[in-house]
């Protein structure tokens, strides 16, 4: 486990992944404070939201691009099946290569918080709690980019579905709010009541992402108490469940 893990780190290092998501942060910055400071009040406030948001997406772009082209050129170049006739289970080498792709994500994340530290003016306690929680989305997300990697024999449709789980966990509270006031936003006819059933389905089935990394926490910190255990206990339920999935296809498949 801990080869895979440490090899999964040298192949990001390989790949230029740090230095490649730090240039792209870095200017994101820069942006962030050049739109901050057309607003006519809270610049900083305004600037934090902006370089807070625009990094989430930054990670998150990165991580499952690196994680689906990664999986599926080990899958090429056969390094799948070298590693596989070794003395390792198809579960262990599931959960090593998540734990790989975690930690990347995580230290992917260290440099963000520290930039916001420094520069901005922060809630401490709130940078904390972002700092954690974008750690975990990104972690689900590196999940269920390794399942749709393992699954797909394509790595731009594993990025493409990534993307669009992504997405839509996201837009899940717009989506609430939807099926709360259907005659407002999805019409009252029989269209409407469908859609609504639609997303009541998919609501039980997509994690809300929504509920990660607020960057009003950043700026006013955690007022609302019950967020600090809404994001820990959608990582405890998603991470497992996908992974279980990924098992679960992988032991099927024939080498």
């Amino acid at each position: 486990m801990k080869t895979i893990i440490r090899y999964t780190m040298i192949t990001a290092s390989r790949d230029w992944l740090f230095i490649g998501l730090g240039l792209i942060i870095f200017m994101a910055y820069g942006l962030s404070v050049f739109t901050g400071s057309t607003a006519l009040v809270e610049q900083q406030q305004m600037s934090l939201a902006y370089f807070a948001g625009s990094s989430r997406i930054i990670l998150v772009t990165g991580l499952i691009v690196f994680v689906c082209f990664h999986v599926r050129r080990s899958f090429e170049n056969r390094e799948i099946e070298s590693i596989l006739s070794k003395p390792i289970s198809r579960s262990e080498f599931v959960i090593s290569y998540w734990l790989g792709f975690a930690i990347l994500a995580f230290i992917a994340v260290i440099p963000v918080v520290i930039i916001i530290a420094l520069l901005q003016t922060p809630d401490i306690l709130g940078l904390l709690y972002w700092g954690i929680s974008i750690g975990l989305e990104i972690s689900i997300i590196v999940a269920f980019a390794l399942l749709t990697a393992l699954i797909m024999n394509s790595a731009v449709s594993a990025v493409l579905s990534c993307f669009s789980f992504y997405l839509i966990s996201r837009l899940m509270g717009f989506f609430m709010i939807a099926m709360d006031n259907p005659g407002s936003l999805m019409g009252t006819g029989q269209w409407g009541w469908l859609l609504e059933y639609v997303m009541q389905a998919i609501s039980m089935i997509i994690p809300r992402l929504d509920m990660f990394a607020k960057s009003q926490w950043l700026i006013y910190g955690v007022e609302n108490q019950a967020d600090l255990w809404i994001f820990p206990a959608q990582a405890l339920v998603y991470i497992p469940l996908i992974l279980a999935v990924a098992i679960y296809d992988f032991k099927r498949k024939q080498f």
